[in-house]
This record gives C-alpha cells, sequence and structure tokens, in this order.
C-alpha cells in the first residue's frame, strides 16, 4: 500500500512537472560584449504562462551578478514589436556615453587592423618606381618641346630650343639615378659595383628593399623590370650625351666685314665703340682707335635651322633625325615604364591589400529586437534581442494576454529583414512574409521608430 502511494506521487510529481515544463518557454541568447574585448553577454526571456508572467535578464556569461532583469506581468503587456537586424546585438543596451566610447574604440580598432593596408596602398602609389615613371614622362615631354613650334605646327627653319636642351639634360640624369634606385629597391641590383656595397644591402637606414613576396610574385616581374629598367639607364646616358652634342652643331659662327671711316673733311678719328663704328666685343668694350679704311670682322654665335629650302645656298644643322630618334625613344621608354609600374602595382595590392580585404572588425551577427509595451506609462517600454533562430511570432504571441492573441498558423521563415507587430484584440491576417499587424500602425503613438532607421554604435 506504502509503495503504492510513493509510485503514484513520485508519477504525479513528474507528471507536474512536466506540464509545468510544457507550460514554460525559454530562450537564450548569447553575443559578444563590444566594450569588453573577450566577454560574452546572456540574455534569458523565460514565459511562465501558469502563473502569467514573463521574465527577462542580460548578464554577463558565467558571472552571478545580473546586468539587467525584471518580470513582468503578461496580462499589462499592450503590444509587441519585433526587428530583425544585422549587427552588434550590444548596441541596443548602450547609453549615449558608452556609444562615443564604443565609436571611438571601434575606429581605434579599424585604423590598427587596417592600417598596413592603408599604408599598402599609399606605397603602392608614391614610391621611387612610380617617381621614375613620372620622370621619364617629364622626359619624353620635353624632348618633344626641342623642336620650335610656330602655332600649331612645327618650325623647322629655326634651330632647336636651347632650354629645352638643358632641361632634358637635367631629366635624363635624375631619371637614371631613380632608375637605378628603383633597380636596388626592387632586389634587381644586389652586386658590388665600383667598390659600393649599397647594392648588396637591404636596408639602407631609412629605407628597405621591398620583400620577395612583392617584387617577385611572378615569375617574369623581375626580369621585365630589370631589362626595362637597365635600357632606362642607358638611354638616359645617351641624351645627356646627345644634348651637348645637338646644342654644339646647332650653333655657328657668322662674321660680317665692317669698316670706320672717318667722316669727310674732320680731323677726328673714328673710335670702336662709338657711334656706328662697331669692331667687335673686345675692342669696342676697349674703345680702341680705328685706321680709317681699315676692315674689322664682327662674329656672331647664331643657331643654324634644323632644315632649310633646297637651293637656298644656306646650310643646315642636321640634327632634327637624332632628335627626333630620342623624342620618340623617351615616348616608348615611358610606356615601357608605365607598364612596369602597372605589373609591381598588381604585385603591391596583391600582396598588401587583396590578402586582407576579408578582414572583419566585429562579427555581425542576425537578431531579434523585441520592444514592449505595457498599459501603464510607468512601466516604459521594454527592450530586449534573441537569436535569429527562434521564431519572433511565437514570441510575440506568447508574451500578450491569452484572450488577446491572434491564432497564427504561418511557419517562421527567418528573412534577411522582418519587421513585425502584435497588438491584442487583431483579428487581421498577414498582408506580406515579413508584416502583420490588426490596423494601420503609427510609429508616433507606438513609441517605437527603431525599425525604420539604421542603428549605430
Amino acid at each position: 500500500m506504502l509503495r503504492g502511494l510513493a509510485r503514484n506521487e513520485g508519477i504525479a510529481a513528474v507528471a507536474i512537472a512536466m506540464a509545468k515544463a510544457a507550460l514554460e518557454d525559454l530562450y537564450g541568447f548569447v553575443y559578444s560584449d563590444g566594450l569588453r574585448q573577450g566577454v560574452h553577454i546572456t540574455e534569458q526571456l523565460r514565459v511562465d504562462r501558469l502563473s502569467g508572467r514573463f521574465t527577462w535578464s542580460r548578464a554577463r556569461q558565467n558571472e552571478a551578478a545580473k546586468l539587467q532583469g525584471s518580470s513582468y506581468l503578461i496580462s499589462q503587456v499592450s503590444s509587441v514589436r519585433f526587428t530583425t537586424r544585422l549587427g552588434d546585438p550590444n548596441c541596443e543596451f548602450l547609453s549615449a556615453a558608452q556609444k562615443q566610447i564604443h565609436k571611438q574604440r571601434q575606429l581605434r580598432s579599424w585604423l590598427k587592423s587596417h592600417a598596413p593596408v592603408i599604408l599598402g596602398l599609399i606605397v603602392m602609389i608614391f614610391n621611387v618606381v612610380t617617381l621614375t615613371l613620372i620622370l621619364a614622362a617629364c622626359l619624353a615631354h620635353t624632348m618633344w618641346l626641342v623642336f620650335p613650334r610656330a602655332g600649331e605646327h612645327f618650325d623647322m627653319s629655326q634651330g632647336p630650343d636651347t632650354e629645352a636642351l638643358g632641361a632634358a639634360s637635367t631629366l635624363s640624369v635624375l631619371t637614371a639615378l631613380c632608375a637605378i634606385v628603383t633597380g636596388w629597391w626592387l632586389g634587381i641590383f644586389r652586386c658590388r659595383c665600383c667598390g659600393f656595397n649599397a647594392f648588396h644591402m637591404d636596408s639602407l637606414g631609412v629605407a628597405e628593399r621591398l620583400s620577395d613576396k612583392i617584387a617577385a610574385r611572378c615569375r617574369i616581374q623581375r626580369p621585365i623590370t630589370g631589362a626595362v629598367l637597365v635600357v632606362c639607364i642607358m638611354w638616359c646616358f645617351f641624351l645627356v650625351i646627345l644634348c651637348p652634342v645637338a646644342y654644339g652643331l646647332s650653333r655657328k659662327t657668322l662674321c660680317d666685314s665692317g669698316s670706320c671711316t672717318a667722316d669727310p673733311g674732320s680731323p677726328l678719328l673714328p673710335t670702336c665703340g662709338v657711334g656706328n663704328c662697331s669692331c667687335g666685343g673686345l675692342a669696342d668694350l676697349a674703345c680702341v682707335s680705328a685706321t680709317t679704311g681699315q676692315d674689322l670682322n664682327i662674329c656672331q654665335n647664331v643657331k643654324q635651322p634644323m632644315c632649310t629650302v633646297e637651293g637656298s645656298g644656306h646650310t643646315a644643322s642636321g640634327v632634327q633625325l637624332p632628335l627626333l630618334a630620342a623624342a620618340v625613344g623617351s615616348t616608348a621608354l615611358a610606356i615601357l615604364l608605365g607598364l612596369v609600374w602597372l605589373l609591381n602595382a598588381w604585385a603591391m595590392y596583391a600582396g598588401w591589400v587583396r590578402s586582407d580585404r576579408d578582414l572583419v572588425l566585429v562579427p555581425q551577427i542576425m537578431y531579434h529586437r523585441f520592444a514592449v509595451n505595457f498599459r501603464s506609462r510607468n512601466e516604459g517600454k521594454l527592450v530586449f534581442t534573441l537569436s535569429a533562430e527562434d521564431d519572433p511570432l511565437a514570441i510575440a504571441a506568447a508574451l500578450m494576454p491569452r484572450g488577446q492573441r491572434t491564432s497564427l498558423a504561418v511557419m517562421y521563415q527567418a528573412p534577411e529583414t522582418m519587421i513585425g507587430t502584435y497588438m491584442p484584440g487583431a483579428q487581421g491576417v498577414m498582408t506580406s512574409g515579413s508584416e502583420w499587424a490588426a490596423t494601420g500602425y503609427s510609429p508616433t503613438t507606438a513609441g517605437d521608430t527603431g525599425y525604420t532607421e539604421p542603428r549605430w554604435c
């Protein structure tokens, strides 16, 4: 008899526990704390249908002390609103000051994690390869400026532009020096030349040689770059010699014979540099007396035309062909350096930028944001978050008073963004796959506009 009673009591206790468990829903959500590294937050929602209450709590994981939490009567709930979002759930509970701190930390973390990418983009653009390309392009442009122009066409009846020749010589030296530094930086020039050990060193104090991972990313990168740089250096030395030679060949000395004669019947003797009497540079400066009837040569250094009309008797310098070849060659060299720049820029991008483009600063997760409004304004509004895997329609129905729940027969499918409303006394039907309500909803009256704008923290 006693054993039967004990067995019945045990069965009854198990049945009560099972019934109580059937009348109680428990939801949990764990996510990272955005303010503390390595800390996780746990949110729990317990709905007890038997007592007609639901309890929400939010605390740090593995800590007994609760951050937030309270118990509410289901009968006092007036409406439930949920929104499915992608982001950091911790942002829903930050104060204004904490949001500012969170923004600053995110910015510092972003800069720290993306600093190599930013520096890589800067170095990819501003480096000695780019400087060599710019100097080569300026050199090609200057070589075309050597030819004189008259309006929109070239005037070959004049000599080459002297200033352009001087600028081309200077740019040739600078381009050659920059190409040598580029060869060292890319690891192409590694020998000990002329007693200098700089080419064999991987660091020159303020600068370091580019790593083989970037400079030799593909097999043809270094051979092509080295060949173009060697051609560039040799071409620059050729222009350094050509420009002075072209200047010398384009000049000639013209001497005019003239006389300084005394006026008829005048006892005065003509003097060089006085009046119309000119005997040449030094003679005029020295004010030498000129003998009556004696012819003195007056010489000037002038430009020769690069081309002349046949049969005119004038001589041409003939430097237009070497200068034309120099201009065309400089243009072709600038194009080759441009291709080399693209090749090395692609290697820098692939090694510095593309390898880190999948880096994620903060894990973005899908979650449901619930806003529960109560009949009493003193209760305010309860905001909590749950996992996107939970059915928000079932949770919203469980939080509403029993006599005011709308019967739902919709299979839950978590979309990317979903907005829903549950209000008591609603007899409406689903209007779309993401929004349902009995009557038109006004964000102003409900006091929740979070679904209409993004949340930043």
